[in-house]
């Protein structure tokens, strides 16, 4: 995951450039990537991520035609007369940015550069954005101390609950490792919405505690069926509270060049006892974070589903179809490939649980998603943006932290 937004806003901020004339006059003109689009997810999300991975050599190479905040949303393309030329970029305050300035030199003439002042996010604000409004961003530009206008560009900004997890470029091939078929990879953006924080979770940690299915949730790195069990007890709770699955994805707004997602937060889906692949997915990587036992999520073409981890390592793990939660008609019966914890779970249980629905349905989760990883372990190797593995803790050591808790006022 390295540079992070560097991988997509350069190779836009490329296009932009290449809008430029090559007339006598020097030319400026308002920029915003992602196909004119902001995100607040992933401006909360990413706002303390390091820029640059330390490993990352050609990520630390200065683009002398790509200044300001070289990860910038929005700026402004400009070809400079003369060599040397003194530029003041100004943007200016509206409802979700602060007014900020960039002022330097450009060394070259006939160059196109690109400026993107380093914004001053109103973050409280970004975090209440629950409908997709448009917002005027608008540029004022001064050229050896003489001012040269103002131009604004109108952005459409995107609900809180809009998680881009793709980007498309076909212009531009920028990295071979997260650039496949002319789109960037952003699958870790979903982690944002995984929040092993949220003030809900011990709720629902009670109610599991409550099936007696466990008598406490506690990390054993050693025996893989504790884990398993503890999987199951959650299992039992979120299907007892009704929760169950919606194939509702549709996000407003649509875009070809960005692929977005509508995800719930955890609070939405509990209080709604509905959720769809993606919600039913972060929901149960967020409990399962919650007691120290370490998810991924995977995203294969059009779905999600969610794993764990069953040891100290991560060469055993397994599956889990969230969208089986709550299915009414499902038989338990045993596969020749499903994990060893699972049937040494299956014997360990009495026969009341063994025959509950609950356990019908989450054995069924784990063969599905346990079946599918292996089905699909060699594209997940292959960096496809259709085939992401996202590891949480890996996501959150890159600094995507959850997208805060917002009680409802």
């Amino acid at each position: 995951m390295k540079s992070l937004r560097s991988l997509f806003v350069a190779g836009l901020a490329l296009v932009a450039l290449a809008s430029l004339g090559r007339g006598d006059e020097a030319e400026w003109t308002p920029e915003a990537n992602m196909d004119h689009q902001l995100f607040p997810s992933l401006l909360i999300a990413t706002a303390s991520v390091r820029p640059v991975e330390p490993d990352d050599a050609e990520g630390e190479k200065p683009d002398p035609y790509l200044l300001g905040d070289r990860f910038g949303l929005v700026g402004v393309a400009i070809k400079p007369l003369a060599a040397n030329t003194k530029v003041k970029v100004t943007l200016k305050e509206n409802e979700l940015m602060a007014a900020t300035t960039w002022s330097g030199e450009l060394a070259e003439a006939d160059k196109d550069y690109y400026i993107a002042p380093k914004v001053n996010y109103k973050f409280d604000r970004l975090r209440k954005t629950t409908q997709q409004v448009p917002l005027n961003v608008t540029f004022a530009v001064e050229v050896d101390g003489e001012p040269a206008g103002e131009k604004a560009e109108t952005l459409q900004v995107r609900s809180i609950n809009d998680c881009p997890f793709a980007v498309s470029n076909e212009e531009e091939t920028l990295d071979a490792q997260n650039f496949i078929a002319g789109s960037a990879a952003l699958g870790w953006m979903f982690a944002a919405y995984v929040n092993e924080n949220h003030p809900f979770l011990d709720k629902i940690l009670q109610e599991a505690l409550a099936t007696k299915i466990v008598d406490s949730f506690h990390y054993t790195a050693h025996d893989p069926t504790e884990l398993v069990r503890q999987a199951f007890a959650i299992w039992t709770a979120l299907q007892k509270r009704g929760l169950q699955y919606s194939s509702t994805t549709t996000t407003p707004g649509g875009s070809d060049v960005v692929k977005s997602q509508y995800v719930r937060f955890l609070d939405q889906a509990l209080t709604n006892t509905q959720a769809n692949c993606v919600d039913g997915s972060v929901l149960f990587a967020s409990i399962l974070r919650k007691i120290s036992i370490e998810p991924f999520l995977v995203t294969v073409p059009g779905h999600m589903y969610v794993g764990f981890y069953l040891g100290g390592g991560k060469s055993e793990f397994v599956g889990l179809e969230t969208t089986v939660l709550g299915i009414a008609d499902v038989a338990d019966k045993k596969e020749t490939d499903e994990p060893a914890a699972l049937a040494t779970l299956r014997e360990k249980l009495d026969d009341k649980a063994r025959n509950s629905r609950e356990w019908k349905t989450f054995a069924k989760a784990i063969q599905v998603g346990t079946q599918d990883l292996q089905k699909n372990k060699e594209k997940f190797k292959e960096a496809d943006p259709n085939y992401q593995w996202i590891d949480l803790n890996d996501a959150r050591t890159d600094g995507i932290m959850p997208l805060p808790y917002l009680a409802e006022q």
